[in-house]
């Protein structure tokens, strides 16, 4: 008898050890990601604990009531491996475990450029934090909005409409109703305008952080794999958005301006080369677009500012400039703008910010992709022995007084040179991003959610970065600790916008296209649909194109030139 007891005992402790090296693993279903199209299962739950909590062999997966095995049994899980794995029907998947945020949205309405329309907003972290929400949603960009992976901007919503909103914090940023979602198809590696805007927050530091601690010039950024209605969309970066709010401007008071904010778009006053009259019935003038403040449209400080930059006498210039302009932030600005090679952001893609009535203005960087030897495009530019600069750095680089523009320069970059901008700095910030992406199998997945995205991901680009910024951090060392070169070194000087203008908007039958400058040679026009669709594909001598066949509703205009330069325009088709 007590034989049998012992052999019952060893035969139940050899039974439970057998069910215990095939674990079955629960995965809470905020964890839990499938794409049934592109055949993946994307798990965000932090791996560390679940290997911690299932010890043995894992056999299958469990979550939202289906079972998913693994060809066999797995001791440990690793992040960004593919898994492969069969479902209850049988269907095989490939199963990946990745330590990134993960969004899901999902909407019944067609996602356009504007209005932004209603859908359901979730973020789940590595760690079990959740957020759910409405949201508006629309696409956002200009020329990249004619790529098939487009950026988006949500608007939490406590309705199904959008007239009350709601701040939300997301991944340690700042609480705000308003973000972005960026797509960075354009970009070889996917981290560049991340890394930028962290290099800019450690050359860059507000003039009036004192007052206020919380105010950033500049955004952060997060890295997150979105899905949207269950399909997965690959990586993109969740973004704060550069505003009042950001900036901590000052509000409009007592029906007068305080805080100021203008976003650059274009060319003209905004590179100090040109100042027509303003019309303060509008939100734009001369490559400006008025961020803030909303309660009222003037121009006039900012006009008086541009006036002075282009107009002003020498000594005037000179004697009264640093209290115009926060010379720090501009001598930082131009560090970063030639660090960068930055040659869309010198009046375009930029900021310009008051704090408070009677202060300096200051420079914010903004859209930071073509940069490092890249263009706007996603191509390589390996041009490295150049200055880039724009009306009002043209006079700046004139001043080489002590204490004046240049004399802060050579010294600011000699500071940022000891620690900030060396090559190790720098190709450690992208070394650091690509590993941490590479790790998780981003890269493989993003090529499955874009099968033609391999024209632009290269995961070789930061060999040629490297190359690239030994070659320029030379240059620049050379022209830097002796301004007196400016005047001899290649400058590159943005005139005012060459491009098209089109007409009328909205159309119904046809579109006219003017350019600007008959010298400038138009190469050809492309008509876009909101989905990035090329629908209509016109030789450069079509300046009137017959429209009459498109549907009502939003549709781009594409413009390319001889000499590279790309424009993009919008416009509506109403009948």
């Amino acid at each position: 008898m007590r034989k049998g007891i012992i052999l019952l005992t060893i035969f139940n402790l050899f039974s439970l050890g057998l069910y215990s090296q095939n674990e079955v693993i629960s995965i809470d279903p905020i964890h839990f990601n499938k794409d049934t199209e592109k055949k993946i299962i994307l798990i965000n739950k932090d791996i560390e604990a679940i290997n911690t909590l299932y010890p043995n062999n894992k056999e299958s997966v469990l979550s939202n009531g289906s079972t998913y095995t693994f060809s066999s049994p797995l001791s440990q899980f690793k992040i960004g491996k593919a898994y492969q794995v069969i479902d209850t029907n049988g269907e095989n998947y490939d199963l990946y475990f990745t330590q990134l945020p993960i969004i899901n949205i999902s909407t019944d309405n067609t996602i356009v450029d504007e209005p932004r329309v209603y859908a359901h907003f979730t973020l789940c972290e590595n760690n079990g934090d959740f957020i759910e929400n409405a949201i508006g949603i629309e696409y956002r960009g200009g020329w990249t909005q004619s790529l098939p992976k487009k950026s988006l901007r949500i608007e939490f919503w406590n309705d199904m409409v959008g007239d009350d909103t709601k701040n939300i914090t997301l991944l340690g940023m700042r609480s705000d109703d308003d973000w972005n979602i960026q797509a960075m198809y354009n970009e070889p590696l996917r981290i560049r305008s991340k890394a930028n805007y962290d290099l800019w927050g450690k050359i860059d530091k507000l003039y009036y952080s004192e007052d206020e601690p919380e105010a950033i010039n500049g955004v952060r950024q997060e890295y997150v794999e979105l899905f949207i209605n269950d399909k997965y969309s690959g990586i993109y970066a969740l973004s704060e958005r550069v505003d009042r709010k950001q900036l901590k401007l000052k509000k409009f008071k007592d029906d007068q301006i305080r805080g100021e904010l203008y976003k650059g778009v274009g060319w003209g006053a905004s590179t100090f080369t040109s100042i027509p009259q303003y019309n303060n019935n509008s939100d734009f003038w001369s490559g400006f677009e008025r961020k803030h403040p909303d309660d009222e449209i003037n121009w006039a400080n900012i006009y008086e500012f541009v006036d002075f930059v282009i107009n002003e006498d020498d000594f005037d210039f000179y004697q009264n400039y640093r209290s115009q302009f926060n010379i720090d932030n501009a001598v930082n600005y131009f560090i970063f703008l030639n660090l960068l090679r930055a040659t869309d952001n010198t009046g375009k893609n930029l900021y310009i910010g008051r704090y408070n009535i009677d202060e300096p203005y200051f420079y914010i960087p903004w859209d930071l992709d073509g940069t490092f030897g890249m263009i706007w495009n996603g191509t390589q530019e390996n041009i490295t022995d150049d200055i880039l600069t724009n009306g009002f750095y043209k006079r700046l680089i004139l001043d080489q007084e002590e204490f004046g523009f240049t004399d802060k320069l050579k010294k600011r970059w000699k500071e940022l040179r000891d620690n900030i901008v060396t090559i190790e700095s720098i190709i450690g910030i992208f070394n650091t991003q690509f590993n941490y992406l590479e790790s998780n199998g981003v890269y493989e997945r993003e090529l499955r959610a874009w099968e033609d995205s391999d024209d632009f991901l290269d995961t070789n680009n930061i060999q040629y970065t490297s190359d690239w910024l030994e070659s320029r951090l030379d240059y620049l060392d050379n022209v830097f600790n002796n301004p007196r070169l400016f005047t001899n070194t290649k400058i590159i000087y943005q005139i005012d916008k060459i491009g098209i203008k089109i007409f009328p908007n909205p159309a119904s039958n046809y579109l006219n296209i003017e350019v600007s400058d008959d010298n400038i040679m138009l190469k050809n026009i492309s008509i876009l649909n909101s989905l990035g669709q090329c629908l209509m594909y016109c030789g450069h001598d079509n300046r009137n194109i017959n429209v009459s066949g498109l549907n009502n509703g939003l549709y781009f205009v594409i413009a390319d030139f001889e000499n590279g330069y790309r424009q993009v325009e919008k416009f509506i088709i109403e009948k």
